[in-house]
């Protein structure tokens, strides 16, 4: 029988092991969460990258460096640049990216991942605002906001991949002014609106003096019409009597225009005017 002091130690070796392999499979191993990429480094140097679900690794010689890889918010406030026409413009503009995950090993070799934000991100953005501003005068600016919005994004895509971050949306948030060019851009504004109100009253006016030149137009064209249809009816008139005779046209018209008097005298060629019988008048009786 193993004396007491023996039978502890044939204990704790066993008991040692076993801590020992716990200890060897928990730093062994491990997890990575959805939207991050690990990178196992040996000696300080990156040699694989591990996607999100559990991962083993080589204890004491092997460690691992989260990524993260999801979308990202960056909001640059009162960036300060100057216009095409050397205006002062002040802007924010709001950004989203991410690393690119298939690239995670050459980006940690060449730039790192410690506060990427404020080293490769913001910087981009201020690089690429200024250069389109300056390619635009401060009107442009306003009336061509998404042609703008366009090279900016153009523009900062590219220096994010260069440094292997995607470019997932840009948005300008404001454009600020001097107050000198707000009051200019006032005052072109009511200039062009009383321009434009003149040009609409011109307009009426032409459309009022048309509409009488058309009308007096109608009108004379209705009264040479109407002259040419009663020429016509004189000539139809004429030809009438032509072939019916003149004399009894004459009766005809002399009848129409008799208020139903008897006349009093008689008109004769070989005889002067005579009268004709008188007949009493009921007044005189």
């Amino acid at each position: 029988m193993l004396p007491p002091k023996l039978k502890d130690t044939g204990l704790l070796i066993p008991a040692a092991i076993a801590i020992i392999l716990i200890a060897t499979l928990f730093l062994s191993c491990g997890n990575v969460n959805a939207g991050e990429r690990g990178i196992i480094v040996r000696f300080g140097r990156p040699v694989r990258v591990v996607t999100p679900g559990l991962y083993m690794k080589l204890p004491f010689i092997e460690t691992i460096t989260t990524v993260n890889v999801r979308t990202e918010t960056v909001l640059t406030r009162d960036m300060n640049a100057s216009s095409k026409d050397l205006q002062e413009v002040s802007a924010s503009v709001t950004t989203q990216c991410h690393y690119n995950p298939d690239k995670v090993i050459e980006t940690y070799s060449n730039y790192g991942y410690a506060d990427f934000q404020r080293r490769i991100v913001i910087p981009a953005i201020y690089e690429s605002v200024k250069s389109a501003f300056s390619k635009f005068n401060a009107e442009e600016l306003i009336t061509k906001r998404e042609e703008v919005r366009t090279v900016i994004d153009a523009s900062l895509r590219d220096l994010l991949a260069s440094y292997n971050v995607v470019l997932d949306s840009l948005q300008i948030a404001d454009l600020n002014f001097s107050q000198r060019f707000n009051d200019a851009i006032e005052e072109k504004m009511i200039a062009e609106q009383e321009a434009l109100k003149a040009k609409n009253v011109l307009e009426r006016v032409k459309t009022e003096a048309q509409q009488q030149l058309e009308k007096a137009n109608a009108q004379a064209e209705a009264k040479v019409l109407l002259a040419k249809a009663e020429a016509e009816s004189i000539r139809l008139q004429t030809e009438v009597i032509k072939q019916n005779g003149g004399d009894q046209y004459l009766l005809l018209k002399a009848i129409e225009k008799w208020d139903g008097r008897t006349p009093t005298t008689l008109l004769s060629p070989n005889t002067p005017l005579q009268p004709l019988l008188q007949i009493p008048n009921q007044s005189q009786k």
